[in-house]
Formats: C-alpha cells, sequence, structure tokens
C-alpha cells in the first residue's frame, strides 16, 4: 500500500493495534476506488484549537466492498457506511495496516499553516 500511494513505509506503526486504550481511529476505503475515503473523526476545527477528545492522526485501513456491480450512492459517514453494511450492501474488512495521516485541510478547503 505505501508503494503504491508513494509514502514511507513504516512497519512498526502495526504495534499501536495492541495499546489499550486503542489510539486508533477508523479509515474506510473503498476497494474499487470508487469515492473518497471515509474517516471515523476530524480535528474540530482543524489546527491547535482542536476540541474532539477523540480525534487521532493513527488510522486503522478498514477495506469497504460493494456487494452490487455499479456505484452506489456516495456514502458521507461511517453511520452511513454501517447503515449500509447492516443492509448487505457493502462488506468491511478490517485490515492490519495502520496509517498516519493527519487531518490538516477543514471540509471547506482552509489548510494548516505550513501544509502543502
Amino acid at each position: 500500500m505505501a508503494r503504491a500511494a508513494g509514502v514511507n513505509y513504516a512497519p512498526r506503526l502495526r504495534d499501536a493495534i495492541a495499546s489499550r486504550p486503542s489510539v486508533l481511529e477508523r479509515v474506510y476505503k473503498f476497494s474499487g476506488g470508487e469515492q473518497i475515503s471515509i474517516f471515523q473523526s476530524a480535528p474540530r476545527p482543524v489546527g491547535a484549537g482542536n476540541t474532539d477528545q477523540a480525534y487521532s492522526p493513527l488510522w486503522r485501513l478498514v477495506m469497504v466492498t460493494r456487494r452490487a456491480s455499479g456505484i452506489g450512492p456516495e456514502l458521507k459517514s461511517e453511520e452511513e457506511l454501517l447503515s449500509a453494511q447492516e443492509k448487505g450492501l457493502v462488506s468491511l474488512e478490517v485490515t492490519d495496516i495502520v496509517v498516519n495521516c493527519p487531518v490538516t485541510r477543514a471540509v471547506g478547503g482552509g489548510s494548516l499553516q505550513g501544509v502543502r
């Protein structure tokens, strides 16, 4: 995955899976690339003023596969995704891949200082 994304491979991040309480959030990646990933949480607001105590930049990758052929409706939240799973529209596979991917942009596009 690191090679395909052109990022650093850091096998030690897998050690975060065993930590208690977990420092990992979940990121849902669509296996067919049919839509953008869904992040379990995000800093609110982005930057030093974040008040979301659950936010972590470490993500355990969950692969999402649509069960029906073709592209279904865009899923925009973890809640919508889990509802689709309950209806049998998608399957989820929790992997042992841990990604260090801090959120650096707000939904409206504003970025942190110094971020390209």
